[in-house]
């Protein structure tokens, strides 16, 4: 039997938010129906059992026979009512949220001193939170419109404020669209999801008309986001971005901040991947920040790509005891899946940089790689280890292996040419015959121009 709507709502509720739902519809303000709080009561306390509506029914109105439709009735203004008291409780955590509202039912009232204590104290407080979000944007212009209503209802003669309504829609719209216009590049770049994000050639030519929109915050921020990581914009965009960041990043909402360090870091990558190296130590440092200040969790976790990606940077720059430090204070942050994998393969990775070729192996060996991504990460380690000890049957072993894991899995997207690459360089290099100085440049040559080829630096300094 499915679910009822009304049970799937009260599942979603901590055991705090039941006690205040309780309140709520014990509360006569919201509900006058008493059989509302017998069923949720009768939830609380069968919750675990299977449902048998007739006896559910005769628990919670027993003075009523049971009808099918009397039962789907008591469900449905059950379910209305829990979703009133969500749109009740977001309404009390978003101050700004309820001005609106009370500002339209003052100005349907005709109570224009109250209206107007009401407009001060909401602009007084739209002014403290700031505009670094788009959401603010919108509120502020939520207000202006209230105001205009207001004007207009009271004296169609008077000045209005119509040119400040016009300008804050314009702020949050030019906000809006170049945060979309970020998020999409995102969404592009981790899922290969494309959009179409529209008129943003008409707002870069309202940015130059009009460069005062700049010193909003939301725009300063998502406009050098645009400008740098989207519009691949050069260091100095960069740059710019970074002190946007460093300007304004304690008025955006965590996860707002978090998508912004991930996009830089993005821009970071992209750099390296063209060869820049000094962008390592740029990515580190995002990093890090993001890091220190609890940006990098998702749901209390640190992605497992995330994880590598930090691992990986650090041994790039030798910070070798950094990442050994890292490897040890942030494992308990990965999902429960990766706790014990992914630590072991990134120090195996460690000891490799250090030269401690046994050690690696050794560490390499606990590594239960169930995941593709960890799967050829190990055993792209394991066969340079081989390589590097001359362990030639080995590394013939492990190549077979890899060509027969490729074959069985195809759902590898855009990281399946760079491992066929792997398997075929690998093998040609364990074939090239000690003298074979062609063969040897026409191999090199081969792994210099191979575009979506990342181990070209290992196999460039095994063939010189």
């Amino acid at each position: 039997m499915k679910t009822p709507i009304a049970f799937q709502l009260l599942r979603i509720f901590s055991p705090t938010e039941l006690n205040q739902l309780e309140t709520f519809i014990c509360s006569p303000a919201f509900n006058r129906r008493p059989e509302m709080a017998r069923l949720l009561a009768w939830w609380r306390e069968n919750r675990h059992e299977q449902l048998d509506p007739k006896r559910a029914f005769q628990r919670i109105m027993p003075e009523k026979p049971y009808l099918s439709r009397d039962w789907y009735l008591l469900l449905s203004r059950f379910s209305k009512l829990a979703e009133t008291f969500l749109v009740w409780q977001e309404l009390q955590n978003d101050e700004l949220e309820q001005y609106p509202l009370l500002l339209r039912n003052l100005r349907r009232r005709r109570k224009a001193r109250l209206f107007r204590r009401s407009m001060a104290q909401a602009r007084a407080l739209l002014d403290k939170q700031g505009k670094h979000t788009a959401h603010l944007l919108y509120r502020a212009y939520d207000l202006e419109q209230e105001y205009y209503d207001y004007i207009a209802s009271h004296n169609r003669q008077a000045p209005t404020n119509l040119q400040a309504m016009s300008d804050r829609l314009d702020e949050f719209f030019i906000a809006e669209k170049l945060k979309q216009a970020c998020l999409e590049h995102s969404r592009r770049i981790a899922s290969q999801e494309a959009y179409d994000i529209h008129f943003l050639e008409a707002i870069e030519q309202q940015l130059q008309l009009r460069p005062a929109l700049l010193s909003v915050p939301a725009i300063e921020v998502y406009h050098a986001c645009y400008r740098a990581v989207v519009r691949g914009g050069d260091k100095a965009a960069f740059q710019r971005l970074r002190r946007a960041m460093v300007a304004h990043q304690q008025g955006f909402p965590p996860q707002e901040i978090r998508d912004l360090y991930l996009l830089a870091i993005n821009y970071c990558i992209r750099s390296l991947n063209r060869g820049e190296e000094d962008f390592a130590g740029e990515a580190l440092q995002l990093y890090e920040q993001s890091l220190e200040e609890g940006h990098l969790l998702e749901d209390g976790h640190i992605p497992e790509s995330t994880f590598g990606n930090i691992a990986s940077l650090g041994l790039k720059l030798n910070r070798f005891e950094w990442v050994e430090h890292f490897i040890q204070d942030h494992a308990r942050f990965l999902r429960p899946e990766f706790q014990e994998a992914l630590p072991s393969y990134t120090a195996a990775k460690l000891a490799y940089e250090r030269g401690q070729l046994d050690k690696a192996l050794q560490l390499l060996a606990t590594v239960e790689a169930r995941q593709p991504f960890l799967y050829f990460g190990a055993k792209t380690l394991q066969l340079k280890v081989f390589y590097e000890l001359g362990e030639w049957d080995a590394l013939d072993s492990l190549l077979e292996s890899l060509r027969v894991y490729l074959q069985r899995h195809t759902g590898l997207g855009y990281h399946r040419e760079h491992y066929q690459l792997l398997l075929q360089f690998a093998r040609r290099l364990l074939q090239l015959a000690p003298t074979d100085k062609q063969g040897r440049a026409a191999l090199k040559e081969e792994v210099e121009t191979a575009k979506a080829f990342r181990e070209r630096k290992w196999f460039l300094r095994q063939l010189n």
